[in-house]
């Protein structure tokens, strides 16, 4: 039986394949989308259907027919189309899929019509937010502009073209991230040829190259109806059209409707993408980025970040967006409930070990050991000083990691390009996490006396990483460890005598919980989240077990790496700068009015300028090197197997206030303990898998004499 309100759809309860479908979503030119869920395992997935009714139908018995004879053709040949898309959508999963493009999963031919399974992604069409809100806010605007920026860049690296970008095709997640859906438009472009594409678009964030192929085709085409879906967003109203831009309609440019409300250099970006003649666009995504990030570096880092309300009612159009209640959406489905637990504003907890009475203040970055008390900025003032000579890493192993079959060695790799992403294949036929080349080169690491929330370990001195080296773009998804579990049959520690800790119900003091794992940390996660309640041994034993499938060196960074790889050539307290309440925008850390009460998604957040992402913030993270009081060295070195010292952890947590989400800022934690606001990501070094993990290199002979003290 049909569905009242949509004649040609399955009924509820039908079955495709396995999948019994639970509701009818919606119905297209192309198509009716379905949810359903598997009858053998606990899965939803959106299986779209095949049915274009200007020239098919659907007979009593379920088969679907073209209208007509004169009809068949044009079916066929839609048909054909429908299957590109879906291989279209696949591809873009590969090596790994992203989080802000809707995944394909697999493609059936049956009843005479095709049927494309999808990721079920939870949320709201864009379209219907603007409807009832007329703008987002700010922060918004941020998360939409850089995760869909990335999308983009993805898409178009796989020479593909979108064309069909808007706000019903952009679904707004529970979590505030967006997910770019529908490549029924979607077509592959080759060079020289763009003219030959059928035109197909939605003609108020169509591209003028769109009407009648008038020019050629590429990414600034995807960039013009991004930066109108951005107009939309900030004016609260649809831009006019190109073709009524081109005949003498008046459209005020984003800079002047909203200025104040938002930053300049987003303003400028939607300008920018929104030129009429496809030469005065950006050519490409990356281009876009970096004049954002010019025009960013060339305002003062207070007019840059903050936002401010508008000063009186002079501009009717680009009113201050309201101060809302995140998007509701369905939240995502979990075996169990998260607790209902109040927003964090935390500065200081406390921890105790153990039986002992000891008691290791949080400071610094809200919940880990530290030595030191902030300084006054008197005494001795910091001086550049030289590294000691560096010592080989030892590689963490034990007995109770898994043992898995070492693979044949692979080739040995071309140098490596500053920048560039990648993904390694693995001896089981998955690929690794994503990771990004950083170079060579020397930095100013720790703090200097003046800068507010600094510590006395954190001296100021030269440092230098002396080989490029691979970072990961994020930090480890609990997706990517999920399939380590699954596969080793490896055995967390949480749980066992060193339970994970969470903050208490008061959020003032960290207390043990063995409920809590890995996957079930306390809040609600999904597979792109990064994974948290692993100790320090936990994220070892996944670095090894990544290591020989790959055939690579994975471990997890050293402090000096991590640092650097943090500041990312910048040389302020953050990437961002100086202003901690600026990095509500670039960090996931308490006190910021954002839909991130707990650990978000990996990606959620803008890049630094090496491309990577939640460096500060989300979650805090292990590295190699043991934790000092005073940098002596080991700040370069990986600690041994059986190294007694706590291990550094880095960069803040969602638990933390903003002021203490720092690129300088260290702590440590013994190896064994398990946070549910601690996670990890990797490097990876140049080379083979026995390769050495010398990243740093004396700066002087004096220094060359002296030996690291452990």
């Amino acid at each position: 039986m049909a569905t009242p309100n949509m004649p040609h759809a399955l009924a509820v309860g039908e079955m495709i394949e396995e999948f019994r479908i639970i509701r009818v979503l919606g119905a297209g030119g192309f198509g009716i989308v379905y949810e359903c869920r598997n009858t053998h395992f606990p899965e939803t997935a959106v299986i779209k259907e095949f049915l274009p009714p200007e020239f098919a139908y659907r007979r009593a018995d379920g088969h679907v027919m073209p209208l007509s004879d004169q009809t068949e053709e044009t079916f066929n040949w839609a048909r054909d189309r429908f299957l590109q898309e879906a291989k279209t959508l696949w591809e873009l999963a590969r090596p790994e899929r992203h989080p802000n493009i809707v995944r394909v999963t697999r493609y059936r031919e049956a009843n005479g019509t095709a049927y494309m399974f999808m990721d079920f992604e939870q949320g709201r069409p864009l379209s219907e937010i603007l409807e009832q809100r007329g703008q987002l806010p700010p922060p918004e605007i941020d998360t939409l502009f850089y995760s869909l920026l990335d999308g983009l860049e993805r898409i178009h690296a796989a020479a593909i073209l979108h064309r069909d970008i808007k706000p019903a095709n952009i679904l707004i997640r529970a979590d505030g991230t967006p997910v770019l859906i529908d490549f029924g438009a979607a077509r592959r472009v080759v060079p020289g040829q763009e003219h030959s594409i059928v035109s197909s678009y939605t003609p108020v964030y169509a591209a003028l190259e769109q009407y009648h192929n008038v020019g050629d085709q590429g990414p600034w085409t995807d960039i013009y109806s991004f930066g109108a879906v951005l107009y939309q967003a900030v004016t609260g109203h649809k831009p006019l059209s190109a073709m009524e831009r081109l005949r003498g309609g008046n459209q005020r440019a984003a800079t002047e409707e909203c200025k104040d409300i938002y930053p300049q250099p987003i303003l400028a970006a939607i300008d920018q993408a929104l030129a009429v003649k496809p030469e005065e666009r950006p050519r490409s995504v990356s281009e876009w980025r970096q004049s954002v990030a010019t025009a960013s570096d060339a305002s003062q880092a207070d007019e840059a970040t903050v936002v401010r309300p508008a000063s009186g009612p002079d501009d009717p159009t680009c009113v201050s967006p309201p101060k809302t209640a995140p998007t509701p959406a369905v939240p995502q489905v979990t075996s169990e409930p998260a607790p209902q637990e109040p927003r964090r504003r935390s500065a200081r907890l406390w921890l105790a070990a153990g039986t002992a009475v000891v008691v290791l203040m949080v400071s610094g970055l809200g919940l880990y050991f530290n030595a030191g008390e902030p300084d006054s900025g008197s005494g001795t003032p910091d001086v550049t000083t030289t590294l000691p000579p560096l010592e080989t890493a030892d590689k963490v192993a034990d007995d109770t990691q898994p043992k898995d079959k070492p693979t044949q060695p692979p080739e040995p790799e071309p140098l490596p390009i500053s920048g560039t992403r990648f993904s390694d294949p693995m001896s089981n036929g998955g690929f690794g996490p994503i990771m990004v080349w950083l170079p060579a080169g020397e930095f100013q690491m720790g703090s200097l006396p003046k800068e507010k929330g600094r510590h006395s370990d954190e001296r100021r001195h030269l440092a230098r990483v002396a080989e490029p080296f691979a970072m990961g773009e994020t930090e480890l998804t609990l997706g990517h460890y999920r399939r380590f579990i699954e596969e080793t049959g490896y055995r967390s520690e949480a749980g066992s005598e060193f339970p994970c800790q969470k903050p208490d119900e008061n959020w003032q003091r960290l207390v043990e919980d063995r409920k809590l794992t890995w996957e079930h940390p306390g809040y609600e996660v999904t597979d792109r989240h990064p994974v948290a309640c692993v100790s320090w041994n936990d994220a070892s034993a996944y670095a090894n077990w990544l290591s020989k499938q790959t055939g690579r060196r994975y471990r997890l960074p050293t402090e000096l790496e991590w640092e650097y790889a943090a500041r990312a050539g910048t040389t302020s307290s953050r990437f961002w700068g100086d202003n901690p309440q600026a990095g509500c925008r670039y960090a996931n850390t308490a006190d910021c009015e954002d839909t991130h009460t707990y650990a978000a998604p990996t990606g959620a957040f803008p890049p630094n300028p090496f491309g990577l992402r939640e460096m500060l913030g989300n979650l805090a993270e292990w590295t190699c090197s043991a934790y000092a009081t005073s940098y002596d060295g080991s700040q370069a070195t990986c600690s041994g197997r059986f190294g007694g010292a706590p291990q550094v952890l880095r960069g803040g947590s969602w638990l933390d206030a903003p002021v203490l989400a720092r690129s300088a800022a260290r702590d440590g934690a013994p190896r064994s303990f398990r946070f549910n606001t601690v996670g990890f990501r990797l490097v990876r070094t140049f080379g083979l898998e026995s390769g050495s993990d010398n990243v740093g290199e004396p700066r002087s002979r004096e220094a060359a004499s002296r030996k690291v003290r452990r």
